[in-house]
């Protein structure tokens, strides 16, 4: 871990095609300029579907495991790596809260997401797939915390 060298964080939602694609996309338009990488996932805990404390171990063992692949993954490629996760009732909030506390630890961080992009843009893509990632730009923006949307089209 090189704490003074560039940090990519890519914000996932589970190890998968968006997440992969915006890694990818990280690496390939910015090379080895990252030696770096965090990945930060946040379990959402629904009142709806969570009945009991087992339920929220059970999704914090899911998304610590998917989010290990990622940095197995980049440590086999010879980058640092490593996982931040954590559960909520909130992801903006999760991630602004882990944001802060990874900014003081790397100073040269810049943060990602991905956001599917459809050529052709319906009621139903736009109602499918929400605007998370936008709305955690603009309170990450808040704080002075860069935070690049990476287009994924399908």
């Amino acid at each position: 871990m090189d704490p003074n060298g560039k940090t990519a964080v890519l914000v996932v939602n589970g190890f998968n095609g968006l997440g992969l694609h915006t890694l990818f996309n990280v690496v390939r338009l910015f090379g080895e300029q990252f030696r770096n990488y965090v990945f930060v996932q946040v379990g959402v805990i629904d009142a709806g579907n969570f009945k009991g404390q087992a339920e929220v171990e059970a999704l914090h063992n899911k998304i610590d495991h998917e989010n290990q692949r990622y940095v197995d993954y980049m440590r086999g490629e010879g980058f640092y790596a490593q996982s931040i996760t954590s559960t909520g009732i909130d992801v903006i909030s999760e991630v602004e809260n882990i944001g802060k506390d990874i900014i003081k630890r790397f100073p040269g961080v810049v943060f990602f997401g991905g956001q599917v992009v459809f050529e052709k843009e319906t009621f139903f893509t736009k109602w499918l797939h929400n605007y998370t990632v936008f709305a955690l730009q603009r309170r990450l923006y808040n704080h002075g915390i860069p935070f690049l949307v990476m287009p994924i089209r399908v």
